[in-house]
């Protein structure tokens, strides 16, 4: 997949040359733009479509913000600094991370604009119409999802479709445009990239019509959530249940794949990948960061700064005994990995680790955890698929299959509050039966978003699934879900400390009964209840823009579609 990386390099991002007092407006520049007689063959134009798929092109989104969502839902324990304000839902416009986060989705944004907008214009030679519309299908599916997250994170927004004219205008000054319309416009965009697309591509990561039916369920089901836009609802869950459903007929069996190596390099754009950000060993932002970033210590991490970071509480306690996905999303007590540390035998888990001298290598944090998922080990643990600056070459999941299976039961559930149709229940089931537990006759709506928790946990997709809870039931009611800790009864501010009474040494200091779990300064906790409020849902627009396009401040407008329908 190196081919991908390289054409960063050789890609012609129309516009990215350009500069403005805006800079969201403005790609990040990845090098000069190559003459336009190199669009000449298909392979030259398949050469700048695999950009949408990079890395770095994600860069700032991955690098920089995408777990932070982990943090707000509640799923990641992390209190530190800007980053702690995730999880205290205290961030305000300010917040450099917010910044990053709608950097870098507009980043990718603009990068398919100019697909879009140019590529047409200056193909030439041997690449034909179906070759360009393929192409434009290609971004245009990739600037739908975008926005489809741009949507659920600010809720109101620019729509950007031609960053290039606007620049050259001197139009720096933007206005937001409503949710609704965000919605709008990004169903356009993948209906014609379900049209447009080849019913399969040989490069496995690449978007086809398949997958781009995947994405459309999603926003499709998350439209249909809103009792407020006047949709029709019915309708819309048909359409995503109808595009879930081809998916799972046209994918290989969910239970054929081993959660257990989901998160690895081995699993890169196999049969459960939908769409994966495409990482690679080559530098800062060319590659996944989790490594470093979630990672416990030095004995399973060439750099690691995760000792502070674990699953919540809540998350913890919503596994059931036996759920053979809780020990590949997070490591406690007892659990051990053949495949972490491999000079020194595997990896114990310990919730203190002492070195030779008694000396202390690993402390435990206030979860008695850390986590598990995308964490591949040390350079010599994954034959160097893990560099030195923060680059790890396991693919960052954006959506994969599990998700459309537990997608189709919410499509065919509807407005109802629980199903037990047995097709949507065959597919909900074959999520557990792949989990190892038990099967269920019928699920509910609190149930199903409960399931979705424990199979996507650390994959940003929480946040998505309590929005749309919200939409479904009110600010209160996902309030109450949230910091009840999805029903578990556990706030965010529940921690482990030691047993009252009890003196916690290297007798008895990784025996999980010298702990209990508080919830309260008065029971030696470090926080009272941790309440998010309904401001905690719409993040602000970042301060760095709204600077620049003042316009961002006043009410939303309706966008204009004109003749783009």
């Amino acid at each position: 997949m190196n081919k991908i990386y390289k054409s960063v390099v050789l890609a012609a991002v129309m516009g990215a040359s350009l500069t403005s007092c805006n800079d969201f407006l403005t790609i990040d520049p990845v090098d000069k733009p190559v003459q336009e007689s190199y669009y000449t063959s298909p392979d030259a134009l398949r050469s700048t479509t695999m950009t949408l798929y990079a890395a770095k092109t994600w860069g700032n989104f991955h690098m920089n913000f995408q777990w932070k969502m982990d943090m707000i839902n509640g799923d990641m324990f992390y209190t530190y600094g800007d980053e702690g304000q995730w999880y205290f839902g205290t961030y305000t416009s300010i917040n450099p991370y917010i910044n990053e986060g709608w950097k870098g989705l507009y980043n990718v944004i603009l990068f398919a604009n100019s697909i879009i907008n140019d590529i047409p214009r200056v193909c030439s030679g041997t690449i034909t119409q179906q070759d360009i519309n393929n192409a434009i299908a290609e971004a245009r599916a990739m600037r739908g999802y975008c926005y489809y997250m741009i949507a659920e994170v600010w809720h109101d927004a620019p729509i950007i479709t031609d960053n290039s004219a606007m620049i050259s205008a001197g139009q720096f000054d933007v206005p937001r445009n409503t949710q609704k319309s965000i919605y709008r416009f990004a169903m356009n965009d993948l209906d014609f990239a379900v049209e447009n697309l080849p019913a399969s591509d040989n490069d496995a990561y690449r978007l086809d019509a398949r997958k781009a039916r995947a994405l459309r369920a999603k926003l499709a089901v998350t439209m249909a959530s809103h009792s407020d836009y006047g949709y029709d609802r019915d309708a819309l869950y048909k359409k995503a249940a109808d595009d879930a459903l081809f998916v799972i007929e046209n994918t290989n069996a969910l239970t054929d794949m081993d959660f257990a190596t989901l998160f690895d390099v081995e699993a890169n754009n196999g049969p459960e990948s939908i769409l994966a950000i495409q990482c690679a060993v080559q530098g800062y932002s060319f590659g996944n960061a989790h490594n470093v970033a979630w990672s416990r210590s030095a004995a399973i991490a060439d750099q690691t700064w995760g000792a502070g970071k674990g699953p919540t509480i809540s998350l913890q306690k919503m596994y059931e005994n036996g759920d053979k996905r809780r020990v590949w999303t997070y490591m406690t007590g007892g659990d051990y990995y053949p495949m972490l540390a491999r000079n020194n035998g595997g990896y114990n888990y310990l919730f203190v680790s002492r070195d030779s001298d008694g000396e202390v290598f690993e402390d435990k944090n206030e979860m008695l955890a850390h986590i598990k998922k995308y964490i591949i080990g040390k350079g010599s643990d994954c034959d160097g698929n893990v560099g030195t600056d923060q680059d790890a070459a396991n693919n960052i999941y954006l959506m994969r299959l599990a998700d459309v299976y537990l997608t189709y039961t919410e499509a065919v559930m509807g407005t109802a509050n629980s199903t037990s149709d047995a097709t949507a229940m065959k597919y909900y089931n074959m999520v557990r039966q792949r989990a190892g537990v038990s099967e269920e006759s019928s699920v509910t709506y609190d149930e199903l978003l409960r399931e979705r928790r424990r199979e996507l946990a650390f994959e940003s997709q929480t946040w998505f699934d309590t929005q749309r809870y919200r939409y479904r039931n009110g600010d209160q009611a996902a309030l109450d879900m949230i910091n009840n800790g999805y029903g578990t009864g556990f706030n965010r501010c529940a921690q482990y400390v030691g047993k009252p009474g009890l003196t916690i040494d290297t007798s008895n200091e990784n025996n999980r009964d010298s702990y209990v779990i508080v919830q309260s300064k008065a029971e030696y906790g470090q926080y009272d209840p941790i309440n998010l409020t309904s401001e905690s849902f719409v993040a602000p627009v970042p301060a760095a823009v709204s600077s620049s396009s003042p316009s961002m401040l006043i009410e939303p407008v309706e966008y204009d579609f004109g003749s783009e329908e």
